[in-house]
């Protein structure tokens, strides 16, 4: 019922000319905005984009020094991607070239230098491909036999990882995907994390000066659960990888996972030591947010032109 109605309004929205009025005056009061997206199809985000004419993208660092003196934001937003997924990376980079659109990718460094993936990406691996049947797993049996069990199996990992160490996850993780290639319950190339971009083309896009590439720390780890010198470890080392490669500074930070529990209350002000904004998962206009703090607007694939118009009025 509830995604009918939502259907329903984003109908009304792109039919009545509502948007157009709506977004100036939404401009004015409640400021500017940010996009947050992950993984969709070139295609698919060429159709939002559009949709959202005549507001039009600028870069990043741009949007957020304007914000931060004042100075008008009328019809304008940001585009960002975060993970840094090597397929989704050139799709949208030769997307957002073609019509000019600038676009900032948060990369977690650890990602692109190896190619184990992000533990995240190993648990939808396996929430997707598990058998339904009991594994025995280093004297823990995981009951996947039942209607659903993989899921909540997915859901009591991912509330763990959005708050505690990776430590206490990861390893977990890896064991039980290894067992599950190991006893030929599930095909090796089922289990693989998508590759990330390679700092090469890190290079290439950074230097035809329309992407931008941001930190999303070292190991994608809940910030909430980072001590203070890991913390530290993780913004200044990922900072400097970054521009090593892009040749420009690294000045925006997001926030692996983006919530208020996988931020805490510490690293906002260590990160502001070190970098000029924060983008998190919190759904918002920019308004009067801290630097460090600035909400965004998540779109995904599923989410036609219409409904990204009604996301944006409503956010």
């Amino acid at each position: 019922m509830v995604s009918t109605a939502r259907g329903l309004a984003a109908r009304v929205v792109r039919g009545s000319g509502v948007y157009r009025a709506g977004e100036r005056t939404l401009g004015r009061l409640r400021g500017v905005y940010v996009l947050a997206y992950h993984n969709l199809p070139a295609a698919r985000f060429v159709e939002q984009i559009e949709a959202l004419a005549p507001s039009r993208p600028i870069p990043l660092d741009e949007l957020v020094e304007r914000h931060a003196r004042g100075a008008s934001t009328s019809g304008l937003f940001a585009i960002t991607f975060d993970d840094g997924v090597g397929e989704t990376v050139r799709a949208i980079a030769a997307a957002a070239t073609t019509h000019q659109w600038p676009v900032t990718f948060y990369l977690p460094t650890a990602y692109l230098d190896a190619p184990e993936g992000l533990p995240f990406q190993w648990l939808r691996a396996i929430e997707r491909n598990a058998p339904a049947r009991k594994i025995e797993l280093a004297g823990e049996t995981l009951d996947f036999s039942a209607p659903e069990a993989v899921q909540a199996f997915a859901k009591s990992v991912t509330k763990v990882m959005y708050t505690r160490p990776w430590a206490e996850y990861a390893p977990r993780l890896r064991a039980l995907a290894a067992a599950l290639v190991e006893r030929g319950l599930v095909a090796p190339d089922a289990l693989a994390p998508p590759p990330a971009i390679t700092w090469a083309e890190v290079e290439q896009l950074a230097g035809g000066g329309i992407m931008g590439f941001e930190s999303h720390g070292i190991s994608h780890t809940a910030v909430a659960a980072l001590i203070e010198d890991e913390l530290e470890h993780e913004l200044v080392t990922s900072q400097r990888t970054i521009s090593e490669h892009t040749g420009r500074p690294c000045r925006h930070f997001c926030y692996p996972y983006g919530g208020a529990a996988s931020i805490g209350s510490v690293a906002p002000a260590r990160v502001a030591r070190h970098y000029r904004s924060a983008t998190t998962m919190a759904r918002g206009r920019l308004a009067r947010h801290a630097l460090h703090l600035l909400p965004r607007v998540p779109v995904y694939p599923h989410d036609d032109a219409a409904f990204v118009q009604l996301k944006v009025l409503t956010a």
